[in-house]
């Protein structure tokens, strides 16, 4: 995350800000306000005005009321602050996501990213939302020290020094503590990772009875955690009482100071309580500091992995939105993947709007790659790829997901009921019952417990395979996009599911682009296909008509026997 995005986060968050500032204010205020009371009515006693020590002692309850009152309306705005700052940092990582590239995202754990997602962007909010009476802390310690002067100088120099020796020490004690904590947690996010793999890994540990190999791994990485982890708190706990126990000393000091200038006359018993009171403050001020500072630690650790998050997302797509797009797909001199071994070699073709098309080949020829870009999960390395003689990088990006919808191999859903799934795509529950009934899954459907409340599984493993695949089709078909992809979606189907759902799908041509990516060969012989585009090691092997393929091109017709 750069600081200007840093920045409009918390400018976005500028009025919360303010209220909390003034709210912190009137507590340290109402803080600094209380002893002075307090001394008074000491004094007055000492002097025999007992009327003046009743007064006294009737603001001081007075202004430890108020306190109290600030004080649950400070906690109340810090809640207020930090919730809107997590919204709004989420809102921006959300954003950042879908601004990846699938590539890019790959190099992120689950554990990793949830970690971010939640974890980081609850330390940056914290600690924002924090600072604001830290920083009205700090301002309250400047009050203290002159204050002291307006007593006594050497009384001031005393509090003076005391303050910026502790605050050297921190600044530089922090710095050692960043290096542990860091150490720590890269060792934490591999420990999640682990009880991740842990758990999705069951089936082989029982089943190859690896059970001691996976503990004796697991219990070592933890213990490396545990050693950092330990390291790390011992480090801030010896930050903690070596800064405050020096602001206890010269506490100590500056009381006998206090003393000598009682005797002397200088001063009244009154201020004594005064000194003592403010350097049980300066103790708790620098207390928040450390609290600061170990914040300040955490969120460098933070800042690192959002900035891994932020690092490849790309605001480079366009703006274009065209309300009028035909469906013509173009592919020219395309590479991508890796340039040495590429997943789409210099790739070229065209598909004419309103048409049925078939992607083929052998596992492995890169068929897949053609809907990464066109879905602009990735970008090509050389060559352009066109929607209507425009470049998809050009497109707005809700307006090519308006053009573009898309069947995965393994499709996932939200881990919501089937009704909310669909719903997502159609709000007309009326639509969402009709499809299912021409598709032959809603009798399916309505004899699960809870029938389209079903809460389905983020796999869909907790239902039929063919009814996944189904789900997962009407969910394009709901959309209306004008370009719709399959990928090998009908290589997953029973025959009778497929030609249903098939001829569907045939029937929408005239309005739609449509590409499926299958090596069932019925498809690909269908006489409905306007053209069969055939990869065979990441290039084009040939395209056309299946049966003037068939007819022309030996290579074709081997590698479709081989299908």
């Amino acid at each position: 995350m750069t600081k200007t995005e840093n920045k409009e986060v918390l400018l976005k968050n500028k009025k919360s800000f303010i209220i909390k500032f003034i709210s912190s204010l009137f507590i340290r205020a109402f803080l600094l306000i209380i002893p002075i009371y307090y001394s008074y009515s000491i004094d007055a006693l000492t002097r025999g005005n007992y009327n003046a020590a009743y007064h006294m002692i009737i603001m001081f309850f007075v202004f430890t009321v108020l306190y109290r009152i600030s004080e649950v309306i400070n906690q109340i705005t810090y809640y207020k602050l930090y919730s809107n700052l997590y919204k709004t940092y989420l809102e921006l990582g959300l954003k950042k996501t879908c601004n990846n590239s699938v590539y890019s995202l790959s190099r992120f754990s689950l554990s990793e990213y949830g970690n971010i997602m939640s974890e980081d962007f609850e330390t940056l909010s914290d600690y924002y939302a924090t600072m604001v009476i830290r920083i009205v802390e700090i301002l309250e310690a400047i009050y203290i020290v002159i204050y002291f002067f307006t007593i006594n100088s050497i009384l001031g120099y005393l509090t003076l020094f005391v303050c910026l020796v502790v605050l050297f020490f921190l600044i530089f004690y922090n710095g050692i503590i960043a290096k542990t904590n860091n150490s720590r947690k890269l060792r934490h996010d591999k420990r999640i990772s682990l009880f991740q793999e842990l758990l999705l890994s069951m089936k082989e540990i029982k089943g190859f009875n690896i059970f001691n190999v996976v503990k004796e791994r697991t219990m070592t990485n933890v213990s490396d955690y545990l050693k950092w982890n330990d390291k790390l708190n011992i480090d801030k706990y010896n930050l903690k009482q070596i800064s405050l126990g020096l602001i206890d000393v010269f506490g100590c000091l500056s009381l006998i100071l206090g003393i000598s200038l009682i005797i002397e006359g200088e001063v009244t018993i009154g201020v004594l309580t005064i000194i003592y009171n403010y350097y049980t403050k300066l103790n708790s001020l620098f207390n928040s500091i450390i609290l600061l500072f170990e914040s300040n630690i955490n969120v460098r650790v933070a800042r690192l992995r959002i900035h891994k998050l932020f690092q490849y997302a790309t605001n480079n797509y366009g703006e274009i939105k065209d309300n009028n797009v035909k469906g013509k797909i173009e592919f020219k001199n395309v590479l991508y993947g890796n340039r040495h071994d590429p997943i789409l070699n210099n790739v070229s073709f065209s598909i004419e709007p309103n048409t049925f098309n078939v992607i083929t080949g052998l596992t492995g020829s890169g068929k897949t790659g053609i809907f990464d870009l066109l879905l602009r999960y990735n970008r090509e390395h050389e060559g352009e790829v066109l929607i209507d003689d425009i470049k998809v990088s050009n497109y707005d990006a809700k307006q090519l997901g308006s053009l573009v919808s898309f069947v995965r191999k393994n499709p996932t859903f939200f881990n919501i009921s089937i009704r909310d799934n669909l719903s997502i795509f159609d709000a007309n529950f009326e639509n969402i019952v009709a499809i299912c009934k021409e598709f032959k899954i809603h009798d399916y459907i309505m004899a699960l417990s809870d029938g389209y409340d079903t809460v389905l599984e983020t796999d869909a493993s907790n239902i039929n395979s063919d009814v996944k695949f189904v789900l997962a089709i009407i969910r394009v078909l709901l959309k209306r996009t004008k370009i719709m992809l399959f990928d090998e979606t009908f290589d997953y189907l029973s025959n009778d599911i497929s030609s249903i759902i098939l001829e569907v799908i045939k029937s929408m041509k005239n309005d739609n682009t449509i590409l499926i990516i299958t090596k069932n060969k019925k498809i690909i012989e269908d006489i409905a296909v306007d053209k069969v585009i055939m990869l065979n090691k990441n290039k084009i092997l040939a395209s056309g008509l299946h049966k003037d393929l068939m007819t022309n091109d030996v290579e074709y017709k081997k590698i479709f026997k081989k299908l």
